[in-house]
């Protein structure tokens, strides 16, 4: 009964204030209906109104509604100036804001003559003005187009010009290079840039001072207007315009000073108060420039007052010493600058209350390892109750370091652990109330395996822990799952998301719109935790797009791109490709070229006559893009040949007739309709003047009755049908060879050892080769052994002639022979080749080798008829045939 007496009495005093329901504005008024200046108030005794006009009093007070309406006999102007409202009732007086009513007529346009047609050039620029009539409220102004709208305005015909000249650009509005501009906080400051030029310049917004930030401004209409809403004093700053195009840039620059209307960072609170208490009543103020804080009692300012010194005025605080009741009373404190007022009213009751607690006895309060806990010991009195805290068996709380009482007498323990759980018992200073509470400390509730930053192939799937631990004397929690800090929800009819019971999160078939930051948020009703990590989907790249063809000549042409997506893993390069519709064998795309990430265009050189497509395809870590849709086609002008075919040679097989061929020109390098290869030849001795010439579609080219090796001047040229290609140069080509018609002459051999010989022959003569000479071939014959060797020993048949063939080869005219047997006779002839065959051979010449060493007789081998098997002790013999030992020379003698 008696905490609802206290209630009951705490209400009544907030009825008996003057609360303020209604206040009025500054506004602008055209006629006696728009007077309306709000001003509602309650309280108990209902208070009474009064307005105060331009500092002095103005009609009557009211009852019930202080609302100031105008009187029908008066004129507008009457009701012009400065207002306030006073509302009173016996607790004391209150006071609304000062505000301004501005009477002016209702605005009318001014009547326009009919305005005459206008006449323009292309490209040209123009402004049709819009004069509104003038008025302390800023005008909305439409602009209407004729065409869809019956309404007369300026009209304008367009001349269309076959020349076009273009222009740098050059501002409309704002004029000149500087312009300033001053803007109060919280107002929208609009910045215009509205260029002119042709081509029609593009408009870039700068700050000067620092970036400009996408998120305070905003760019408008084309870019043509910079906008920031709400402003601060953060925007206050230079910022630059710049209008650009083809031929050139013009720039303007815009310095900002924001300042502001006064603005509370503090004000006084309604509060009681006990007699002989020091009520201090907080008023702080901020604006641009610094406003001038003044205090009033009951509407009058404290400078009009009896002077008393229980009060004193400290920047902008009121201070009240040994209040008594006759200090119940309104507060004003106001802040004035040049942009403005604001004021706020502040009720100080006087009053005494016995103490009283009105927080419940025997709460229990939960809380988990790291948290703050509040433990509530509300009190009421007047003047306001103290309250100390203690622990059971451990003593005052504010002992400890964790723990601190607030102003409201509530005891606050930070970062609470297990130790903390214990009775605590607040008491009342001076009197026998106190109330106790308990603290329950549980453990906390941790993520133990946290959702990882992961990297993920498109299509894929991917699972995000969240593996937590609570305490056993809390329920299961809750789990939630975010991403980009949007709620996910699994559903069973959809299998996109599946969360699991250990709070694991699987994500099916990820794809690039599955990349973001994801949270778990694990819940109880004690605390939650969270953990954030990261999918991130990696993909192929996107195709590049927008190809264009620009710089566009007869052999080249540039292809610029935009690129596509990256996907999450850089591009490393790009790769270009052609289809050339001219050439049949390159109908496929073919790859062109691959260029770095940094190059978004490319000169491409072409062939003439051909059609071109290209494409594009960029390629990551991951893969190659698909391809981009195909750029428009590009035909290149037909031209004659830039150049002719290559390795032109003769490769002549018949003596009477030369063969011409060379390596083909590609399709692709004809250049133009009706190519073919025209064919020059002559004889080279004496070089006549004449040219035999014919032409072909491709190689060879045979020429008849040439006779046989005569050396011919030949070159082959392209030609199309819109003329020939560079003149070629000429080379020596040959009719075809015969075998040469001389034998070598003069062969002679010279013993070099007893193996070895040395053969010379004189040389045929150029003209009997009829063709290349490659060489000389020796045909050496072996005759065999001879009968008896010259110690009269008995030798047997002689076997098969052994044949060499031995090619020297170019224009040597002596080689050794090697390897012959010793104690035999040879023959040999030799003869002139070329690639035809052989000519005849030279006369048939006669020599033998020596006989070699002594000889010994080998007592290991006898043979059958008697005789005794012989071998040479210092030099190598012969091959002999024995009957039933054979035995074969060696370096050693003879073995068996």
């Amino acid at each position: 009964q008696l905490l609802l007496l206290y209630t009951y009495y705490y209400l009544l005093l907030l009825l008996i204030h003057i609360i303020i329901t209604a206040q009025p504005g500054s506004h602008t008024a055209y006629s006696l209906d728009d007077i309306s200046l709000a001003c509602e108030a309650s309280g108990d005794p209902t208070p009474s109104f009064r307005w105060v006009k331009d500092g002095k009093q103005f009609g009557e007070v009211l009852f019930e509604s202080g609302t100031l309406t105008a009187d029908d006999t008066e004129e507008l102007r009457f009701y012009q100036g400065s207002y306030r409202c006073y509302m009173a009732n016996e607790l004391g007086t209150a006071v609304s804001g000062l505000v301004h009513l501005i009477t002016e007529s209702i605005p009318t346009l001014a009547k326009e003559k009919r305005q005459k047609r206008r006449s323009f050039e292309e490209g040209e620029s123009t402004v049709l003005y819009c004069n509104p009539p003038k008025s302390s409220v800023t005008p909305k102004i439409h602009w209407m187009d004729m065409r869809k709208y019956s309404i007369e305005s300026t009209f304008a015909k367009l001349n269309s010009n076959s020349v076009v000249k273009n222009r740098r650009p050059q501002l409309q509005k704002p004029a000149g290079s500087h312009s300033s501009y001053l803007v109060l906080r919280g107002q929208t400051l609009t910045l215009e840039c509205i260029p002119e030029g042709l081509p029609t310049p593009e408009v870039h917004w700068e700050r000067m001072d620092s970036p400009l930030s996408p998120a305070r401004a905003k760019k408008l209409n084309y870019n043509c207007w910079l906008q920031i809403e709400n402003v601060s004093e953060v925007d206050d700053g230079e910022y630059t315009c710049i209008a650009r195009n083809s031929q050139g840039s013009v720039k303007h620059h815009y310095a900002v000073t924001v300042e502001a209307a006064p603005y509370w960072n503090k004000w006084p609170e309604d509060h009681l108060y006990a007699p002989g208490e020091t009520v201090r009543l907080d008023c702080q103020a901020e604006g641009i420039p610094t406003p001038n804080v003044t205090w009033s009692i009951n509407g009058v300012p404290i400078t009009g007052t009896d002077s008393d010194a229980r009060r004193h005025l400290s920047s902008g605080t009121l201070i009240l010493t040994n209040v008594q009741y006759s200090d119940t009373a309104v507060y004003q404190c106001e802040a004035t600058n040049k942009h403005g007022n604001i004021l706020v009213n502040t009720h100080v009751h006087v009053v005494e209350l016995p103490p009283q607690i009105l927080t419940a006895d025997g709460l229990v309060y939960k809380a988990t390892e790291g948290q703050r806990v509040l433990l509530q010991c509300r009190t009421f009195g007047s003047p306001q109750p103290k309250v100390d805290w203690v622990i059971f068996d451990s003593g005052p709380a504010l002992a400890n370091a964790k723990m601190s009482q607030r102003s409201d007498g509530n005891l606050q323990i930070s970062d609470v652990s297990e130790d903390d759980s214990n009775i605590y018992t607040c008491s009342v200073r001076h009197s026998n109330r106190s109330i106790s509470a308990e603290l329950e400390v549980l453990n906390r509730t941790k993520i133990v395996d946290p959702p990882q930053d992961l990297r993920v192939l498109c299509g894929n799937d991917a699972v995000l822990h969240c593996k937590y631990t609570v305490d056993h004397k809390l329920k299961q929690p809750t789990i939630q799952w975010k991403k980009d800090k949007h709620k996910i929800t699994s559903s069973a009819n959809d299998d996109k998301y599946t969360e699991y019971a250990d709070g694991s999160l699987k994500i099916t078939d990820v794809q690039m719109e599955d990349t973001g930051s994801y949270s778990c948020e694990i819940s109880t009703k004690l605390d939650s935790v969270s953990a954030t990590g990261s999918i991130t989907v990696l993909d192929k790249p996107g195709s590049p797009h927008s190809l264009e063809l620009s710089e566009k000549m007869d052999h080249s042409v540039t292809l610029s791109w935009t690129p596509g997506a990256e996907n999450n893993s850089p591009v490393s390069e790009y790769v270009i490709e052609m289809k050339e519709e001219q050439n049949p064998e390159k109908g496929q795309w073919e790859e062109y070229r691959r260029v770095p990430p940094d190059i978004r265009h490319l000169e491409i050189h072409l062939q003439s006559y051909s059609t071109y497509h290209f494409r594009l395809r960029a390629v990551n870590g991951i893969g190659t893009s698909e391809p981009s849709p195909p750029s428009e086609s590009y035909n290149t002008p037909a031209a004659i040949p830039d150049m002719n075919p290559e390795n032109v040679t003769t490769v002549s097989t018949d003596p009477n007739s030369m063969v011409i061929t060379w390596k083909e020109l590609e399709r692709r390098q004809f250049n133009g309709p009706g190519f073919e290869y025209k064919i020059y030849w002559r004889q080279a001795s004496g070089r006549g003047p004449h040219w035999k010439e014919s032409s072909v579609s491709h190689p060879p080219f045979i020429v008849n009755g040439t006779g046989t090796f005569i050396p011919f001047e030949i070159k082959v040229q392209a030609v199309n049908d819109l003329g020939a290609g560079p003149e070629p140069v000429a080379k020596i080509g040959y009719s075809g060879e015969d075998v040469p018609l001389e034998a070598p002459s003069e062969v002679a051999v010279t013993e070099l050892n007893k193996t070895s010989v040395l053969v010379r022959w004189s040389p045929v003569s150029m003209e009997s080769v009829r063709g290349h000479l490659l060489g000389y071939k020796i045909h050496l014959r072996k005759k065999g052994p001879r009968t008896h060797s010259r110690r009269g020993l008995p030798m047997h048949a002689p076997a098969a002639d052994k044949y060499r063939e031995i090619e020297v080869y170019g224009n040597k005219v002596e080689t050794v022979v090697s390897n012959l047997q010793f104690y035999s006779d040879y023959t040999l002839t030799v003869a002139a080749f070329n690639s035809r065959g052989e000519g005849p051979l030279s006369i048939e010449y006669h020599f033998t080798t020596p006989e070699g060493g002594k000889v010994t007789f080998n007592s290991a081998c006898e043979n059958l008829y008697g005789y005794r098997i012989i071998s040479s002790a210092s030099h190598p013999t012969p091959l002999l045939l024995v009957p039933k030992c054979h035995f074969k020379a060696g370096n050693g003698g003879l073995s068996r």
